[in-house]
């Protein structure tokens, strides 16, 4: 019998059953005491990540008043660097995924009215952010412009994680999503993943690091309330899967699923995984409720089989 998975779990097993099974990709020399694996999977989603019950976000249904628990008003907000109440009106939860976007690039990126058009998303692109570690990490503290000051919530370490992660990015110690998928446009499923994967190595890849919890063909969780198996999910949301792949799924036992020692090489392991879903025979919908892509869909371009 299949599990259906609620969006609350729904990456808990994707691509492995733990970060036990993985090695993490080798830290910079200044980073060695922070793990920025984590701090990616803080930037996802913080509060899950620590099991945080203290923080209950400012309801979206009840916009204008803040009703939630936890925060520095103890209202389930967070305040801007000039002190007002950022609401959670627009349902960003106070993820920073949410307010920069899957791709870290806020309203220049994936998220933004090219795009997306979510409504939350800030102006700041974080992979520009100039500065050292203890800079960004000063940043995200403090907060800036329309991003909220974290540090009301989260403590100086965890604060250097998320940064860690921003930096390696920025720097080039990880890749970035514009090296495993291109943005395009919101009729063509807003991204296309990139030329250059090898298929049948992603088929090895997914049997070494995911088959034990998801089935030799992916359908053994099927995720958001039953509605997608591994594939199909993949198939339509890679742009946010590639993240998972990389850092793991917040408040779960899974870790970073890669181990390239270069950015390119982690990013030919993410691409090849993602290739190799792209298969609908290998990686079925099987008994998900929400339809799958058709033949000719853009996302998954020449790998879609």
């Amino acid at each position: 019998m299949k599990r259906a998975a609620s969006r609350f779990f729904v990456w808990i097993a994707l691509m492995g059953c733990g970060g036990a099974a993985t090695s993490p990709a080798p830290q910079m020399p200044a980073l060695t005491a922070l793990d920025d694996a984590r701090g990616g999977r803080l930037f996802d989603h913080w509060a899950r990540e620590l099991g945080r019950t203290d923080f209950v976000p400012d309801a979206r249904a009840t916009a204008g008043v803040p009703d939630g628990q936890g925060g520095p008003a103890s209202d389930g907000t967070l305040r801007l660097a000039d002190g007002r109440a950022l609401l959670n009106d627009g349902g960003h939860d106070y993820r920073l995924k949410n307010l920069l976007g899957w791709d870290l690039r806020g309203r220049a990126g994936l998220y933004g009215p090219a795009h997306m058009n979510k409504p939350y998303v800030v102006a700041s692109d974080s992979l520009a952010w100039p500065g050292s570690v203890r800079e960004v990490a000063d940043r995200l503290e403090r907060g800036e412009g329309d991003l909220p000051a974290y540090g009301d919530v989260l403590e100086r370490h965890e604060l250097e994680e998320i940064a860690a992660f921003v930096v390696r990015m920025r720097d080039g110690e990880l890749p970035r999503a514009e090296d495993v998928f291109a943005l395009t446009s919101p009729d063509a499923g807003h991204y296309a993943l990139r030329e250059g994967a090898d298929g049948t190595r992603g088929v090895l890849l997914y049997a070494e690091r995911c088959a034990d919890c998801h089935g030799d063909d992916g359908t053994a969780i099927l995720f958001d309330d039953g509605a997608y198996s591994l594939g199909s999910h993949a198939r339509q949301k890679a742009y946010e899967d590639w993240l998972k792949i990389l850092n793991g799924q917040p408040g779960s036992p899974m870790g970073r699923q890669v181990r390239g020692e270069t950015a390119a090489e982690i990013r030919q392991e993410i691409l090849d995984i993602l290739a190799a879903l792209c298969d609908r025979q290998i990686f079925p919908r099987g008994e998900a409720s929400a339809e799958d892509v058709p033949d000719g869909d853009p996302r998954c371009g020449a790998y879609l089989h």
